[in-house]
């Protein structure tokens, strides 16, 4: 899904994010790290939010800085920092994911999409390719320690961004998905779901609820049908006081 801004276009994820804003975030100060071409931002805008948009090609207007080293800001300057598609293109995410933590306010809010590797049509690539779906090896470039662009080169289960964020202090507030993908895929899922619930329900089986901070049921949240065919996930985390 793609819906027009200043003649460029919104993807279904921001789209998806964009809805969240207007339905539970008044105009707050936001960080939009990486910004690409600053459409998201533009749309932030709209809705009368301070954007402040990060990306390592330095437009005009937009600060120029690094997702692999420490962003240029105080903590908890931004009440919302949002991420999207790019924690999947540093060698270090979790040293990515500290700073989002420490620059976010105490109680603010962290947005991260990501490709939803846990789809099934992504299951189905890694099975007969050794490949997760937007993971190939042609979408990954070595930099060499040029500070440019790597590609997708570090894929993520839902639960791992969960473990991740939990362990600097935030809990999971809410997951969406962006669009379906592969609905021709279906029966195959209905035919294969018993065997998923059942599997999954064994190697959850005694994990502590204090691990994945803000899940209820690792189990459901692992079997229902939107991370089966979303494309991309969107996790929103709340930073702990």
């Amino acid at each position: 899904m793609k819906h027009r801004v200043y003649g460029s276009y919104l993807t279904g994820y921001m789209y998806q994010i964009l809805d969240y804003f207007k339905k539970n975030i008044s105009p707050s100060r936001v960080l939009d790290v990486p910004a690409g071409l600053g459409v998201f931002a533009q749309a932030l805008e709209q809705l009368g939010h301070t954007v402040v948009k990060v990306d390592i090609h330095g437009k005009e207007g937009f600060v120029n800085a690094n997702m692999e080293a420490p962003l240029p800001f105080k903590n908890g300057e931004f009440d919302v920092v949002t991420c999207l598609e790019g924690i999947e293109h540093v060698i270090n995410p979790v040293g990515l994911a500290q700073e989002l933590v420490r620059v976010t306010a105490p109680g603010g809010t962290i947005i991260i999409s990501t490709p939803n590797i846990t789809n099934l049509h992504s299951r189905l690539q890694f099975l007969f390719t050794g490949t997760f779906f937007q993971f190939d090896a042609k979408g990954m470039r070595q930099t060499n320690g040029t500070p440019i662009d790597r590609g997708h080169v570090n894929p993520f289960t839902p639960l791992h961004l969960i473990y991740i964020f939990g362990s600097q202090g935030c809990s999971l507030k809410e997951i969406r998905v962006d669009r379906a993908k592969r609905k021709v895929l279906f029966p195959l899922y209905l035919a294969l779901k018993p065997f998923s619930y059942l599997w999954t329900k064994k190697v959850v089986k005694g994990t502590p609820k204090e691990t994945y901070p803000g899940v209820n049921s690792v189990h459901g949240l692992l079997t229902r049908f939107k991370l089966m065919f979303g494309r991309s996930q969107i996790l929103l985390f709340k930073k702990q006081t």
